[in-house]
């Protein structure tokens, strides 16, 4: 990736595409193909927790459909989450460097990946992120990262609930990605 591009993101291009998307002050944000291995399954159980617990936090989900999304969409609706999480196919780069921006955390839910460009994407916008358990994550990571069991919705629902609740921590995932 180009950190550069990242960098330059002006505030304003960024309120822009808020704007355009309708996307709201805080929300959590996932980023990848909606395939099973991406786990949103698991992160969109993870938000209905959240939920139970009084944690009203929308979810943004950007990727292209690769044969996963109906059933997402499905256990979205089965879990009457509809209007707390908004899902975009087919953004410009730019787009989807300001929803980086814009977002309070990001999550990558995965189940397995052979690397994970969207951890260095989360770093070179200066946001938090949660991350699965996954050894790739944690090489990348150099296991200073916030981990969560991929296969448990409570657990990853602990882990967002935990550094959005500390500054210290936000502040901590940071300034480790750069």
């Amino acid at each position: 990736i180009d950190i550069s591009e990242y960098k330059s993101t002006t505030d304003e291009e960024a309120i822009t595409v808020r704007q355009k998307y309708g996307l709201p002050a805080d929300f959590l944000l996932a980023v990848g193909h909606f395939r099973k291995r991406k786990n949103y399954m698991r992160l969109v159980e993870a938000l209905s927790v959240l939920h139970k617990r009084g944690r009203d936090i929308p979810l943004v989900l950007v990727g292209n459909e690769s044969g996963d999304l109906p059933a997402i969409k499905q256990r979205i609706e089965e879990l009457g989450l509809t209007r707390h999480i908004s899902i975009f196919s087919n953004l410009s780069d730019h787009e989807v460097r300001c929803i980086y921006k814009l977002c309070s955390l990001f999550v990558f839910p995965s189940g397995y990946e052979g690397f994970g460009i969207p951890i260095l994407e989360a770093m070179a916008a200066e946001r938090p992120m949660v991350l699965s358990d996954i050894s790739v994550f944690q090489e990348i990571t150099q296991g200073k990262g916030v981990y969560f069991d991929h296969t448990n919705p409570e657990s990853i629902a602990t882990a967002i609930d935990n550094v959005l609740l500390s500054t210290d921590e936000c502040a901590r995932l940071v300034q480790y990605g750069n």
